[in-house]
């Protein structure tokens, strides 16, 4: 079965490339407006993140800038991860890509947009009440753990089965617990080549440099397969597919 799902994943994505990288230009966009903003962050591991440490000496104008952009960073990435399912959903059940777009692209990105910013604010919480406790390094990775949990499989829910975002949230919930096995597979995949990117580039480019480039990777070739893997796996469920 996990052969079956590879498969699956590494045909759509060969065979969508051109629509899957178009619609992944919004999640580059995203991960580059922390960057671009004059916040205190930091780019690692293909990705943007925020210095937990610097929130409470921020100014207010600082805090209204940093929230602006974590909005629209949020709502492209959800555009772009709702674009890849769409793209996915249709390939797999025989629709046309323009219609399916057209049709469930503002209520989809919206949804998707929700869960994310729930998590997020909850993730925020997370990292600054460990924080104060002198726990972030053991206890914020945990509690984060089970908040991406509802998220994991939710944008699929929402596009594929048409859920409501609790709904889909409580679906992604019994999924992870039910196919155990294929949520340790997209984290190992997701690990080792995150690694192999983040290994070659930073140990043939400057730091700085390295740490772009595995965003730029990250945006527009590792993340659209890793979702395209997660849709995958969420449809493995329907046998009359396979």
């Amino acid at each position: 079965m996990a052969e079956n799902i590879l498969s699956y994943s590494f045909k759509a994505y060969r065979e969508n490339i051109k629509l899957i990288s178009f619609f992944s230009i919004p999640s580059l966009i995203a991960f580059l407006i922390p960057a671009m903003v004059n916040t205190p962050v930091f780019s690692a591991l293909g990705g943007s993140f925020l210095r937990t440490g610097s929130i409470p000496d921020m100014s207010g104008s600082d805090l209204g800038i940093v929230i602006c952009g974590v909005l629209a960073s949020l709502y492209l990435v959800s555009f772009a991860i709702v674009n890849i399912n769409l793209v996915i959903k249709s390939q797999r059940t025989g629709t046309s890509v323009k219609k399916e777009v057209i049709k469930g692209i503002t209520g989809y990105t919206l949804n998707v947009f929700s869960l994310f910013l729930l998590g997020t604010i909850a993730l925020l919480i997370i990292q600054l009440v460990t924080f104060e406790m002198g726990a972030q390094k053991w206890l914020a990775p945990l509690l984060s753990l089970i908040v991406w949990l509802p998220l994991f499989y939710a944008p699929a829910g929402l596009v594929i089965d048409d859920l409501r975002p609790f709904r889909a949230a409580q679906k992604s919930v019994s999924m992870v617990i039910s196919k155990f096995p294929y949520f340790l597979l997209w984290l190992a995949i997701a690990f080792v080549l995150l690694a192999i990117f983040d290994g070659l580039a930073l140990a043939l480019l400057p730091h700085k440099i390295g740490s772009l480039v595995v965003l730029l990777l990250n945006s527009l070739l590792l993340m659209p397969f890793l979702i395209v893997l997660q849709t995958q796996i969420h449809m493995s469920k329907y046998t009359i597919l396979d």
